[in-house]
């Protein structure tokens, strides 16, 4: 569980994430895309709203593994990484009962929001044990 296999793993997960939300979302990430997730019907263009926020999300998240790649202290680029898994967990939690509550006909909707909650508290708890634990993580550098 060391800093630097977390560094490695979060540049991975953030570069994949980051290009395929800024190239095309609805290639990678609707209900017909690549990944065929059903409760993404469409992005649309970078001209729609959706389409928009879908490419500044993945473009943040670019910009956050080109930083590290610029030097970035890998401690740093963690504490990053952390910040964003442990503040979209509440959205995520959010979106599980938004999505329990809807009759829908896939079970894979909710299941696949519990299982984001879920990798999002895996991911977090390996970045407090890389960075040291909680006060090492919290620290401001």
């Amino acid at each position: 569980m060391s800093l630097d296999l977390y560094d490695i793993a979060m540049q991975a997960y953030f570069s994949l994430y980051g290009l395929t939300m800024t190239t095309d979302p609805d290639m990678f990430w609707s209900a017909k895309g690549i990944m065929r997730v059903p409760y993404v019907t469409a992005f649309g263009g970078a001209t729609s709203a959706v389409g928009f926020f879908a490419r500044m999300t993945g473009l943040g998240f670019v910009i956050m593994v080109l930083g590290r790649r610029a030097g970035t202290p890998k401690a740093t680029f963690a504490k990053q990484a952390l910040a964003f898994h442990v503040l979209s967990t509440k959205w995520f939690c959010d979106l599980t009962q938004v999505v329990s509550t809807r009759r829908s006909p896939s079970i894979f909707i909710p299941w696949a929001w519990k299982l984001q909650v879920f990798v999002n508290i895996v991911l977090a708890l390996w970045g407090i044990v890389a960075l040291g634990g909680p006060k090492k993580a919290l620290k401001l550098d």
